[in-house]
């Protein structure tokens, strides 16, 4: 395994805990719902690096 692919699984794993803690708190008797969207707008960002680092070929277009 290439090293820029060891990185990419740690983001992706870094991902993962993200989510946990999303759904942690989303399972809280007083869940705070800008603390969700923080912590999901941080995975996107998480995942796009993801991605990047770890596919060479540019990702498919989407339709229109």
């Amino acid at each position: 395994m290439e090293f820029t692919d060891q990185m990419a699984a740690k983001l992706l794993a870094h991902a993962v805990r993200q989510l946990g803690q999303a759904v942690n708190e989303t399972l809280c008797v007083t869940p705070d719902k800008t603390i969700v969207r923080a912590i999901l707008r941080d995975v996107r960002e998480t995942l796009a690096e993801f991605e990047d680092a770890y596919f060479d070929d540019p990702p498919p277009a989407r339709g229109p």
